[in-house]
């Protein structure tokens, strides 16, 4: 669950100082199931240290009783000193004894242990920033109040664990140092009232937590300042007045810092603000819509005029006729799915996007999970059969068609509503391959009520069903033009895990009734 997760992320970064890493460990549910394999590497590490520290301190403990004991003997027979070799023999005991006693207190077993950790899969401060702001924006995207997602619920929904006063603390440090003040105002509040009923927890700085709620109130004018003075303390109250009587000489720089700070945490959702379909995405997103079958929209078991598929008929959905948009349900199968997630998950990479300009890869900011392209020799190998079942129930074909990437959202991995973007220009073995004809979706887990494909000029959404396919034109088959209506996108996944695998289909090598190479 989210809120387990990210309790476990700041429980480790109080731990240990971690060495920061180019991987963002939220963006996808494989890598946050392998923090449970970190911390095991963390915990075995540091039982592997405190037993050799046990060791070394009982080790020095008998050490330096023999040490004291030699030392006793020695003071009850002072004539030695005027014998040379017995001061030469002594010299060269206490010598001996130092770099013992030394390399007993420097200790570089107990060192070495704490070096097994993997420093490419340790956290830093910044990834649990980044985490943070990952449940900050779902909590915007699907205005859920922070009393609600404390609680660990959303609507009817849980969704996590109940936060206490620390954890909510947490929440609005990170949200001012991002200087989200309204999310400051949310959690500090959030936070006083859990403080005070969690019997003030020692996890909280009183004076920290006034600071937040006097500013926030001032900045968000939502006024809460009478939660204020909970030690009373009087340097407080002097930097208060000072903030007041000042504030209204900086209002104006400060918004302008909230504009360009705060894009940090909002970039995703600022990107929907004014944009077509803003409310209908966020609405389909919430609560989903139920399809109902008409006489233009049915289910049918379906041939394609296949020979074989007499006996192993598609199961086809209608979910639109204009566009046209199916489902084709159980077309993958369970030892394919288990290959594609084993090939994939120790090479998923952040989703990036081609810049068509440069050619260069991109941080895609509307897309938050993390990607992995099959490779060629791969795809020969073992997905010969599924390219066909792709070219008998699509009627394209697949020779020409982009390598199949697959995707795994984390916690909030969402991609925003976009259009298959087009790929024209692409070359391979010195084809020019066109645009992106058809796009198959194919669906390797099963969330429910969660992480629908939406699509916000149709207001229709597809649920995420294990081995289904989701199948859609991009552009119109008779004149090549793009289907506006295809816009869709993939809801930010509050709960669960979502595999998912998509292959594009070009116009090249396509039988098509318009010359897409001279449109």
């Amino acid at each position: 669950m989210l809120i387990n997760m990210l309790t476990y992320l700041a429980i480790v970064f109080s731990l240990l100082m971690f060495i920061e890493a180019e991987q963002r460990w939220h963006t996808s549910q494989i890598i946050l199931s392998k923090l449970y394999d970190l911390q095991n590497d963390h915990f075995n590490a540091l039982n592997k240290y405190l037993d050799l520290e046990v060791k070394r301190l009982e080790e020095l403990k008998n050490y330096v009783n023999t040490v004291y004991e030699w030392r006793n003997h020695k003071k009850t027979n002072k004539d030695f000193l005027y014998n040379h070799l017995d001061v030469t023999r002594l010299m060269k005991q206490m010598h001996h004894h130092f770099f013992k006693i030394k390399d007993l207190i420097e200790n570089k077993l107990s060192i070495e242990a704490l070096k097994e950790i993997d420093e490419h899969k340790d956290l830093s401060g910044n990834h649990v920033l980044l985490a943070h702001l990952a449940l900050r924006r779902l909590q915007i995207f699907y205005a859920i109040p922070a009393s609600d997602m404390s609680a660990g619920r959303f609507n009817d929904r849980i969704i996590g664990d109940r936060m206490d006063a620390c954890e909510c603390y947490v929440m609005a440090k990170y949200c001012s140092k991002a200087n989200d003040m309204y999310g400051v105002i949310e959690w500090a509040v959030e936070t006083y009232y859990k403080w005070e009923s969690d019997g003030q927890p020692k996890c909280v700085d009183s004076d920290i937590l006034n600071f937040y709620i006097v500013s926030s109130s001032i900045y968000t004018g939502f006024d809460f300042m009478n939660l204020i003075h909970i030690n009373r303390s009087t340097n407080l109250q002097k930097d208060t007045d000072k903030f007041l009587q000042y504030y209204h000489l900086i209002k104006n720089e400060l918004f302008e810092l909230d504009k360009k700070r705060a894009l940090y945490i909002f970039e995703v959702y600022y990107y929907l603000e004014g944009r077509m379909c803003e409310n209908e995405f966020r609405y389909l997103c919430q609560h989903g819509v139920s399809r109902t079958i008409t006489k233009y929209s049915k289910c049918r078991y379906q041939t394609k005029n296949s020979f074989y598929r007499i006996l192993m008929p598609f199961k086809e959905e209608d979910i639109n006729n204009e566009p046209l948009i199916k489902i084709y349900h159980d077309v993958l199968y369970e030892n394919e799915i288990l290959r594609i997630k084993t090939m994939a998950s120790e090479n998923m990479r952040d989703a990036g996007i081609l810049a068509a300009a440069t050619g260069s890869t991109l941080n895609e900011r509307s897309r938050s999970g993390q990607v992995y392209w099959i490779n060629y020799y791969d795809a020969v190998e073992y997905f010969d059969s599924l390219n066909t079942r792709i070219e008998t129930f699509t009627g394209f074909s697949t020779k020409t068609a982009e390598l199949y990437q697959i995707v795994n959202y984390g916690l909030g991995g969402h991609y925003l509503p976009h259009h298959d973007p087009f790929q024209k220009g692409i070359v391979y073995e010195n084809m020019e391959l066109g645009n992106r004809l058809v796009t198959v979706l194919f669906y390797l887990t099963d969330v429910k009520n969660d992480g629908y494909t939406a699509f916000p000029k149709l207001n229709i959404v597809a649920s995420t069903e294990k081995g289904a396919a989701l199948v859609w034109h991009n552009l119109n088959i008779f004149n090549g033009e793009l289907i506006d209506e295809t816009l869709h996108g993939s809801c930010p996944l509050l709960k669960g895990n979502k595999w998912i695998m998509t292959k594009w289909l070009y116009e090249e090598g396509q039988y098509l009734s318009y010359d897409w190479k001279n449109k």
